[in-house]
């Protein structure tokens, strides 16, 4: 199983998002997950797995 996560997120009725949309809703995930305190613990973890992070 990969450690890495990555948003992809989904348009609705058959509608894509362009590739700017994406690398700005990424963003906009990450910076969430770092605001809640969700994203350290991970980090922590895969570094444990891969110090080479």
């Amino acid at each position: 199983m990969s450690k890495k996560t990555q948003y992809q997120p989904i348009g609705g009725n058959g509608e894509e998002p362009s590739d700017t949309q994406e690398v700005i809703y990424a963003k906009d995930f990450k910076q969430a997950d770092i605001a809640g305190g969700y994203r350290k613990p991970k980090v922590n973890e895969a570094k444990k797995e891969n110090p080479n992070l």
